[in-house]
């Protein structure tokens, strides 16, 4: 009886004391972009033409804060490639065209939804391309993604 008696005296100390417990993690919301309207990409592009991209803004909770507090967004149209199966499987393409870069800082929403250029080249040739979307989240982390785009003669 003794040391059941101790042994209920050293749990009521230990959780007194706070042994085991510790404070929840301080959160933070986050803001991120991502790729993009559907309507931006459902529809064939067409050489010569500019192109917007409208970023999708979303808020994440997270408990860690990025140092710098900048993110980076970038988006890159690759290709072109015969058909679906062939972009799917391939590692690079023969046509590269850069979209215009966006900025933000993590901690304020942006006012509007931000926009991506593309200003696609008159002999830009028909097909499928990999839009490749990449975000640099300024501590080391990035973010990935792609679509597939259709690119069209009149």
């Amino acid at each position: 009886m003794r040391r059941l008696a101790w042994l209920v005296f050293g749990l009521v100390a230990a959780t007194a004391c706070g042994a085991g417990s510790q404070p929840p993690p301080v959160t933070f919301t986050q803001y991120q972009l991502t790729c993009c309207a559907e309507a931006d990409i459902d529809h064939a592009w067409q050489p010569g033409t500019t192109v917007e991209l409208h970023w999708i803004v979303m808020a994440n909770t997270v408990t860690t804060v990025n140092p710098s507090h900048k993110a980076v967004s970038t988006a890159q149209l690759l290709g072109p490639f015969s058909d679906v199966d062939t972009l799917k499987h391939a590692t690079a393409g023969q046509y590269v065209v850069q979209g215009s870069i966006v900025a933000i800082d993590d901690r304020v929403p942006p006012a509007t939804p931000p926009v991506s250029v593309f200003i696609l080249p008159a002999d830009l040739p028909a097909g499928y391309y990999q839009l490749n979307i990449h975000t640099d989240l300024g501590d080391g982390t990035s973010l990935g993604s792609g679509s597939i785009v259709q690119v069209r003669t009149p």
